[in-house]
């Protein structure tokens, strides 16, 4: 059985391979009629696919603003 790709528009290629949330296994197109809402407060619950919990292998805080490939993180893919 093949597995679809995850994609995000939160997560992507600048960030770490093992950065997840939720939002990521939904299957679901967006619907286009629907209005955009941003918030500045991502309430997104993040977690590390290598450690399964919101720290990484390096026990710092993973998130978007903290697992991307130039923030210098030993741990990030």
């Amino acid at each position: 059985m093949e597995h679809p790709t995850l994609t995000s528009p939160v997560v992507t290629a600048a960030h770490c391979a093992n950065l997840r949330h939720k939002g990521m296994y939904v299957m679901a197109d967006e619907d286009p009629a629907a209005v955009q809402f941003y918030d500045r407060y991502d309430a997104t619950a993040y977690w590390c696919a290598c450690t399964q919990r919101g720290f990484g292998p390096d026990r710092a805080a993973v998130g978007p603003a903290h697992c991307g490939h130039d923030g210098g993180r030993a741990c990030c893919e």
